[in-house]
């Protein structure tokens, strides 16, 4: 019981670290001004505003620095934080 639940809380976690990482590359993409689809731009956006959801909290604490927005590698380190204790809760 414990070992399914663990396993769906890291099948959710994984799924929301993806999110994120895709959201990074495809500001990058974006931002080098690549030609895309505009199927492609509204992926992205929808991408972009689930993201921003897990993101938002952790920008009005901790602003780009030169530009660079850091909340994405932070967002990372906690996610990865919480699955670890989640993890050793469960198992």
């Amino acid at each position: 019981m414990n070992y399914t639940l663990a396993n769906l809380i890291g099948l959710a976690l994984d799924a929301i670290m993806i999110l994120v990482l895709v959201d990074v590359l495809g500001s990058w993409v974006l931002a080098m001004r690549v030609r895309l689809p505009e199927w492609a731009y509204n992926i992205l956006q929808t991408i972009h505003g689930v993201a921003d959801v897990f993101l938002r909290p952790i920008r009005r604490f901790i602003p780009s620095i030169g530009g660079l927005d850091i909340s994405p590698i932070i967002f990372l380190v906690i996610l990865n934080l919480v699955r670890s204790a989640v993890a050793s809760l469960l198992l």
